[in-house]
Order: structure tokens, then C-alpha cells, then sequence
């Protein structure tokens, strides 16, 4: 009777311990799957939250930086005399070119509302759009327009993704192409974002369900004391990679947008510059130097390089890094400026230059210093639209500043070249000159101020450690004094080569290149300094023409990102042919986002060098020679703007 007595509180000890156990692991499943359906809801929120932040980011940056882009391309076709017509002729031709994704595009209408072109809806193209509302009433084009009168902004409305019958929510952002009355949008389908958190949703939600199972298995086989610290471990080590997923993702989000426009737009751009700047130099090698057609293609060359440079500097945008410094002639940038400025002022107004120190050199970005005298020349010219018989004048001279004098202008004593513009417009009142330099201040909004120029100004002279002055009196117009420290012995090397002087040869080049225009160009261009050239728009092609005869070609200039296989894919089956083969491998895209694309052992082979487009067909030719005349290995590399 006893022994069945306790028997049955064995077992019933036996069965409340097991009670027990299932209670608790239960528990512990409610509790650790309320705290997972917690950190789940959470991380998606804040998912959602820095996904739609990155891409509100990205969509600015990415107008901004078309808006730039346009802007100059613009601005070069009213230097031409070109009209509105010429303008949205070119803005058709230049943005159904540029797209991302599967549904990313941009568009552009004027602030009256009428669309000049959209890339999925030609039908669009010249529609009063203004009272145009989506399915749910909003007027859409008319928030984008306001947001864009107003510096830029965002708007969110239903419209059409392309290919499919039914309107998705959109946001976009728009902004004003300087100077112009056009501006620009471009936007991204909100059921994207949705469709990513659906996918990581779904992906954390089979984490979540075999940590149930491996929790509750866990605290039902092993004892007590282990359940705890179990349980704690399997938390961390879920949590932990799906917080670093989430800081993999923004960070990937933020790369990809940011490498496909710099990489896309600067790659496009920069085959453009580059075969504009291979055919004028051809033109000039066929022009007498007295002809008054070479001196204009000297400044068609000089336009180039100026693009070369803006590529440049998307690039460097995009990667926040600093524009290049070197030393500039300050008398020679003053000369080419008011060439241009010459051309673009009304006959009302009689341009002075007064230049008195021929020999000044500053350290800084050429680009910068010609934005600097564009803007104030711009700017002395809206001032002076309404005064007959107007004056503008540009000086430059030296001065040397004291320590008194520099301490009164917070800037380092020190030897200063001195730019002047003044004006006789009708000047500024008090209240106007102490907000001058303010960003987004303007009096001409009517006429198309951005209030941008003069605060971009001060900026550039702030960077190289200058300072910059305004002296105005109402009726008697203004005078702007910039000072920029000058660079002590350094002479600014020519922009220009001779190009009766590069060097030549007669051996036998093989030149492959995607774009035919480059292509055709460049290989014009060697034929001319005495080369045999083969050319080939398709890699394939190529391999094929020199595994016909290896033997016949003594280099190979190859673009690297072609259809069918890259130029480092071509020449390694061509080097494994011959295997001392000099090469020259260019890209649009940034070398420094090649080179994990670039093998190291091709980047690191005697005759092997790399450029960036558009580069230079001076020091191609310098290039050419060195390698075909090598006598040893080549140096590991050399990058090239």
C-alpha cells in the first residue's frame, strides 16, 4: 500500500515537474515570441523609416546633380544664341537617355506647367498639365511646380508605373534647372520599398519560427538551469545578424544610387567629351593657324576640357571628395572669361579690362575661378538690364596686406591677387548688402534669381583662405573685391598642347571601343601621326581579328566595360597569345570602382596602364610612345584624368 503510495507521488512529483517544464517553456516561447514579434514590428518600422529617408536623400542628390549637369549644357546653348526651342530640343535628346532601375526615370515640364518630355509618355510632350489630377484629386504637376519655384521639394501622388494598368504611389522630388524655367523630376514607386520589407518580413518571420522550435525543444529535453542562458544566447544570435543586415541594406541602398548616377550619367558624358575633343583636334591638324576658324576651334578644344573637368567633378561629388587644386594663372583665366562674357553682354553695355599684373598664380580649381567671374559678371549685368549706356569693369592687380589691414578682413597677411568687378546699375540699398551673400536671397525672383550665385561665391574664396568685398551706393551702382592668396613661385603649365608636336609612329595598333563616335575619332586621330590602326566595336570581334595574326599588332587600346566580354577579359586571351603585349585599358567609371573589377595581376603587369575618360589625346599619345619603347617592365600603374 505503501510502495503504491509512493509510486503515485513519484509520479506525481514526476507529472508536476513536467507541468512545470511545459508551463515554463511555454512561457518562455510566449514571452521570447512577444519580444521577436516586437523587435520584429520595430526593425521593420525603422527599416521602413531609413529606407524611405535614404531614397527622399537619394532623389534630391540625384536632381540636383541633373539640374547641375542640364544646367551647364543649357547655359552653353544661350551662350551659342540658342532659344527655348534649342533648349527643350536638347533636353528631349538627353533625358529619355538616362534612366535606373527597371521604373527610374526623369521627366521635365516648365513652370507654366506644359511638359517638354517624358521618357514613357510622349503624348505628354507640349500639354498644359498644370490642372492635371490623379485618381484620388491631387494636382500633382502643380505641387511639383510650386515645390520647384520654391527651391525643391517633394511631392506624393498615384500615377501609372510603366507596363502596368493600374497607379502606384510615387514620390517625387523636382527642382529647377538653374538659370532656366524648366524643371526636373524624378520619383521612385513606393510599393518597391514595400515589396523589400515584405521580403525581409518574410525572411525574419522562418528565422523566428525554427528559433520556436529550437527554444522549445531545448527547454523541454534540457534541465532548468539551461533554458535561461540558451534562450538568451539564441536571442543574440538572431538579433544580431538581422541588425547587421539592416546596416548592410542602407549602406548598399546609399552606394547603389550614388554609383548609378555618377557612374551612368559621367561615363555617357564623358565618351561625348571625349570624341568632341578627338575631332577638333583632328580639324585643327587640317586648319592653317591664320584662319580665324582655328582660333575657334581652339575654343571649341577648350570647352571640352572644361567638360572633361565637369565629369571630373560629378565624380568627385559623388564621392564628397575635394576639387583639385593647381596652380592658376590668374591674368589668363581673366582673358578667357571675358571672351565669354563679350559674347553673352548686350550691345548696351561696354566690357573694360583693365588686367595689371600679368604673372599671378593662386592655387585653386580652374572651373571654380571661372564660376567666381561668371557669377559676378552675371550678376553686374542683371544690374545693369535698365540703365542705358551701362559700364562693367574687371580688374586684377596684387596687394600686399599688413598685419593691420589683414586682421580688419579676418584673413593672414600675405601677398593677395585682387579681382575688381564693378558695375554702374543701379546699386543697392543697406538692407540689400548685408544679406547679399545670405543662400536663397535674391531681389530678381520674377526674372529668374536662384540667390545662389553670390553665396557660392563667397564660399569658393572662403575655401582658399581669401576673402571677398562689396562696396555699393544706390544709383551709383557696385563694385565686388575678391582676394585669393597667391602661390609663390609656380608657373601654371598650358592647357593646350602643340598638336603639331605629339608624338607619332608607325607601328600597329588595335583600338576597341563600345562607342562608335570615340572610336572613330581616336582612331582617325593615330592614323594621322603615322600609325597602321585596326578598329572594333565589339570585343569578340577583336579577339578574333588578332588570334588571325598576333604577331601584327604592337599595342592594344581597349575600352573595359564592353557587351560580351570586358577589355581585361580580352586581353588576358590575348596576352596568353603574346604574352608581352602593351596595353592601355580605359573607363568612364571611377578607377578607384574598377580596380576590384580589374584583375591585380593584369593591373600589376609590365605594359599595362589605365585611364580615365575623357582623357587626354596629349598624353595618350605620350603613353603610346612610352610603352612601345620601353626597354623595362613598366611600373605597376599609372591613372590618368
Amino acid at each position: 500500500m505503501f510502495s503504491c503510495h509512493r509510486d503515485h507521488e513519484v509520479v506525481s512529483r514526476i507529472a508536476l515537474l513536467l507541468l512545470f517544464l511545459i508551463l515554463f517553456a511555454t512561457g518562455i516561447s510566449v514571452v521570447y515570441s512577444y519580444y521577436l514579434n516586437k523587435a520584429h514590428d520595430e526593425s521593420l518600422g525603422a527599416a521602413h523609416e531609413e529606407m524611405l529617408k535614404h531614397y527622399r536623400h537619394t532623389l534630391q542628390v540625384s536632381v540636383q546633380s541633373m539640374t547641375m549637369s542640364l544646367g551647364e549644357t543649357l547655359k552653353a546653348i544661350r551662350d551659342q544664341g540658342g532659344g527655348e526651342p534649342e533648349m527643350e530640343s536638347a533636353l528631349r535628346r538627353i533625358i529619355p537617355r538616362v534612366h535606373y532601375e527597371d521604373s527610374g526615370y526623369y521627366f521635365v515640364y516648365n513652370t507654366q506647367g506644359v511638359n517638354v518630355v517624358h521618357p514613357f509618355h510622349p503624348e505628354f510632350q507640349g500639354q498644359y498639365r498644370l490642372g492635371v489630377a490623379d485618381p484620388e484629386g491631387t494636382h500633382y504637376i502643380a505641387q511639383l511646380t510650386e515645390k520647384s519655384l520654391a527651391g525643391g521639394g517633394f511631392s506624393t501622388y498615384r500615377f501609372f508605373k510603366p507596363g502596368e494598368p493600374v497607379p502606384s504611389s510615387k514620390l517625387v522630388y523636382a527642382q529647377l534647372i538653374p538659370g532656366t524655367e524648366y524643371w526636373v523630376g524624378t520619383g521612385i514607386y513606393l510599393d518597391d520599398i514595400a515589396q523589400e520589407l515584405q521580403h525581409i518580413s518574410n525572411s525574419f518571420k522562418r528565422i523566428h519560427r525554427k528559433a520556436i522550435i529550437t527554444v522549445g525543444t531545448g527547454v523541454a529535453v534540457i534541465l532548468v538551469c539551461f533554458v535561461i542562458p540558451v534562450s538568451l544566447v539564441m536571442i543574440n544570435s538572431i538579433l544580431k545578424p538581422w541588425r547587421q543586415m539592416e546596416r548592410e541594406l542602407r549602406h548598399a541602398q546609399k552606394m547603389e544610387a550614388i554609383g548609378i548616377f555618377a557612374g551612368g550619367i559621367a561615363h555617357d558624358f564623358g565618351n561625348v567629351i571625349g570624341a568632341i575633343s578627338s575631332c577638333t583636334e583632328l580639324a585643327l591638324f587640317d586648319t592653317d593657324k591664320t584662319s580665324p576658324v582655328y582660333e575657334d576651334l581652339l575654343h571649341v578644344l577648350k570647352a571640352a576640357k572644361r567638360g572633361k573637368s565637369l565629369v571630373k567633378r560629378i565624380k568627385e561629388f559623388s564621392h564628397q571628395a575635394d576639387a583639385s587644386r593647381q596652380s592658376v594663372d590668374m591674368a589668363r583665366m581673366v582673358k578667357e572669361c571675358m571672351h565669354l562674357v563679350r559674347s553673352i553682354m548686350p550691345a548696351t553695355i561696354q566690357v573694360r579690362e583693365h588686367i595689371k599684373a600679368e604673372h599671378v598664380q593662386v592655387m585653386a580649381d580652374p572651373d571654380q575661378i571661372l564660376q567666381i567671374l561668371m557669377n559676378l559678371c552675371t550678376n553686374a549685368e542683371q544690374a545693369m538690364r535698365f540703365v542705358k549706356n551701362g559700364v562693367l569693369t574687371v580688374e586684377l592687380d596684387t596687394v600686399e596686406l599688413g598685419e593691420v589691414e589683414a586682421r580688419r578682413q579676418a584673413l593672414k597677411p600675405d601677398l593677395y591677387a585682387r579681382l575688381a568687378v564693378s558695375d554702374t546699375g543701379i546699386g543697392m540699398k543697406p538692407v540689400v548688402l548685408k544679406r547679399i551673400f545670405e543662400p536663397f536671397y535674391t531681389t530678381r525672383k520674377k526674372s529668374g534669381g536662384t540667390g545662389l550665385g553670390l553665396s557660392m561665391t563667397k564660399s569658393i574664396v572662403k575655401l582658399y583662405g581669401g576673402g571677398i568685398d562689396v562696396q555699393s551706393v544706390p544709383g551709383k551702382g557696385a563694385s565686388f573685391t575678391v582676394l585669393i592668396p597667391c602661390e609663390h613661385h609656380m608657373e601654371e603649365l598650358d592647357a593646350l598642347e602643340n598638336l603639331q608636336d605629339l608624338p607619332g609612329g608607325t607601328e600597329s595598333i588595335l583600338v576597341v571601343d563600345d562607342d562608335h563616335d570615340l572610336l572613330g575619332s581616336l582612331s582617325k586621330l593615330l592614323r594621322r601621326l603615322g600609325y597602321t590602326v585596326e578598329s572594333r566595336s565589339r570585343s569578340k570581334e577583336a579577339l578574333t581579328l588578332f588570334k588571325e595574326n598576333p604577331q601584327r599588332f604592337d599595342l592594344v587600346f581597349t575600352d573595359q566595360l564592353m557587351p560580351d566580354m570586358t577589355g581585361s577579359e580580352m586581353v588576358y586571351e590575348m596576352r596568353a597569345v603574346q604574352p608581352n603585349l602593351p596595353v592601355i585599358l580605359c573607363s568612364g567609371f571611377d578607377g578607384r570602382i574598377l580596380q576590384h573589377r580589374i584583375p591585380k595581376d593584369l593591373a600589376s603587369s609590365a605594359g599595362f596602364l589605365f585611364f580615365r575618360k575623357p582623357f587626354d589625346s596629349a598624353e595618350i599619345c605620350r603613353a603610346i610612345r612610352t610603352l612601345l619603347e620601353r626597354e623595362s617592365p613598366w611600373p605597376t600603374e599609372a591613372t590618368h584624368g
